[in-house]
């Protein structure tokens, strides 16, 4: 992963830094989007976390893995732009087109290749916080430690923001496709 490359920067190497865009880029645009919910607004802030992460990778000491501390340079830059911005609402800002009308249940009514779609919309209609929160532990696969060093939330607030994301995601979803508690536990 990027670790090894971060030293080979230091020493001047400017195809490792390439690398290591390469392998962090995607990772970073979708906690961007987690939080901004715009695309251009994702990308200007994973491009000014790449900036930042370049000049500070003196600061690096690797505590945690690099990956890990540029994670925590994304948040906070994409943070920044949030509160840069007007005041908004995020759930519940326009009713949810029901896209189903029948009663089966959820498997019947998405097909795998929609599903993720669906999943990607109820992220963007979540809290910033929420939507963060469920990237990083289910999507980016960090542990609670990790999203606690990234976020620098206490790890009983990721614990909470985690849990209030399962409901929030459960509830988008069942709102969406306009279904009984009962179709949403196989």
């Amino acid at each position: 992963m990027p670790d090894r490359y971060v030293q080979l920067v230091l020493d001047g190497d400017r195809e490792a830094f390439r690398h290591i865009i390469r392998q962090c880029g995607d990772g970073a645009y979708h906690l961007a989007l987690s939080i901004l919910k715009e695309e251009h607004a994702a990308k200007d802030a994973v491009q000014n976390a790449f900036l930042n992460a370049y000049k500070s990778l003196k600061a690096f000491r690797g505590k945690s893995t690099f990956k890990t501390w540029f994670h925590s340079i994304v948040v906070n830059e994409a943070y920044q732009m949030l509160r840069k911005r007007k005041p908004s609402r995020f759930e519940g800002d326009d009713d949810i087109e029901t896209l189903a009308a029948d009663d089966s249940p959820v498997q019947q009514k998405i097909n795998s290749d929609h599903l993720s779609h669906y999943i990607n919309e109820s992220m963007n209609r979540m809290k910033p916080d929420e939507s963060l929160a469920l990237n990083l532990f289910y999507l980016e696969e960090h542990s609670l430690d990790e999203i606690s060093g990234i976020t620098g939330w206490s790890q009983s607030k990721v614990k909470v923001t985690l849990y209030r994301a399962r409901k929030s995601m459960k509830e988008l979803l069942k709102n969406t496709f306009n279904l009984k508690p009962e179709e949403l536990h196989p």
